[in-house]
């Protein structure tokens, strides 16, 4: 059973303004992996086809690379299809050769991301980002999102209480149905953003059991609130790797997120290993119903995990008079009148992100995005 401070913090939105961290200097810009670290893959569209590509350098707006597509005969939208043709030796070879390189422009790249709809989330997998909110323990959810790309609009509807959060993202060059499947896999890392509505979290989620992961499907979830990076990492060690990887959050320039990945509490094997182990008895609400994670006992190609958040979101752990007003409502329809209450206040503040915000979601070897909040019907790209 969890504390009611910790009950209630789950379904808070609250915003310490006063702690939000002083202005830093923009992001010195990305960078690449080391290769004796990690191979780094991006994508470009040239009329009909899409060309895979091993990264070479990085600078001065554009990217250098060797045109795996083009070396193979295989232009396909998944990165993985044309990067399984080249093992780590002949990625190598061709990384110090550098013959026959290519340039583009840095706004010409692709999103990384898988091109499937259903994909694995875990919740206050950072310590840092569980005090905030008040959970002591990481969980799971589903999230249902078509993945964007590292420049992104995403909408800000009347009434939503719209958060970031900048995450490491990963996927799978297999169909993973086992724990033997996941090591022997090729991982594939990528930056990604999640952003959701708070208030649809704090009217759906599980009082009882927040860590059931129930509410978060319907907030997390939407056509918009998965833009992906331009780089896909593939690193030799994925668990040192990990180690060395920052993720950040700047708002209109000011930063609000800064964590490294080496924090996470559940692992990237770990959160595979759940999902596969409760892929046949454990399921979520999503839209008035319950949903599995995945269909099946397998995580499918088109899927990615999302690990979790550091902290600095906007949701924060309410006041206590807040707590006590909603734990003391005598039934469930004088508590939800008690959220309202609050939800409308949070809104009057408009301390979450409003239209017109820039949001810019950015990693030491994983890349950026840049997306920017609009009202909702207004036109996307």
């Amino acid at each position: 059973m969890f504390r009611l401070r910790t009950v209630l913090s789950c379904a808070s939105l609250a915003l310490a303004a006063a702690s939000t961290p002083a202005a830093s200097p923009a992001d010195a810009g990305p960078a690449l992996a080391p290769l004796a670290q990690a191979h780094t893959f991006a994508q470009v569209r040239q009329g009909e086809r899409v060309h895979t590509l091993l990264a070479l350098t990085l600078g001065a707006g554009k990217l250098t690379a060797i045109d795996l597509s083009a070396a193979s005969g295989l232009y396909s939208p998944d990165a993985f299809d044309v990067v399984k043709r080249f093992d780590a030796a002949a990625l190598d070879g061709l990384a110090r050769q550098a013959r026959g390189t290519v340039n583009h422009p840095l706004e010409r790249l692709l999103g990384v991301g898988p091109r499937g709809l259903a994909h694995i989330a875990a919740g206050t997998n950072y310590p840092a980002h569980g005090e905030e909110v008040g959970m002591h323990e990481a969980f799971l959810f589903p999230k249902l999102s078509a993945t964007g790309g590292p420049r992104s609009t995403v909408a800000a509807a009347p009434g939503a209480l719209l958060d970031y959060e900048v995450e490491v993202c990963a996927r799978f060059d297999r169909e993973l149905r086992s724990g033997a499947d996941f090591d022997a896999a090729r991982k594939g890392f990528f930056l990604c953003g999640d952003f959701s509505d708070r208030a649809t979290l704090v009217r759906n989620i599980d009082l009882r059991n927040p860590a059931s992961g129930d509410g978060f499907a319907d907030a997390k979830s939407g056509p918009d609130r998965f833009p992906t990076g331009a780089l896909l990492v593939v690193p030799r060690d994925w668990k040192a790797f990990l180690q060395d990887v920052t993720i950040a959050t700047h708002v209109d320039g000011r930063q609000r997120q800064q964590a490294n990945a080496g924090d996470m509490i559940k692992d990237l094997r770990a959160i595979v290993t759940e999902t596969l182990d409760g892929a046949e008895s454990r399921t979520w609400s999503y839209a008035g119903s319950r949903i599995p994670m995945v269909a099946r006992k397998a995580i499918g190609t088109e899927s990615a995990v999302l690990t979790g958040t550091g902290d600095g979101v906007v949701f924060q752990e309410p006041e206590p008079a807040v707590i006590r007003a909603v734990m003391g409502a005598k039934d469930r329809a004088a508590q939800l009148a008690q959220i309202e209450r609050y939800l409308a206040g949070e809104a009057a503040r408009r301390i979450y992100l409003q239209p017109g915000n820039r949001v810019r979601h950015s990693s030491n070897y994983l890349g950026w995005i840049d997306a920017t909040v609009v009202a909702a019907g207004a036109p996307t790209r």
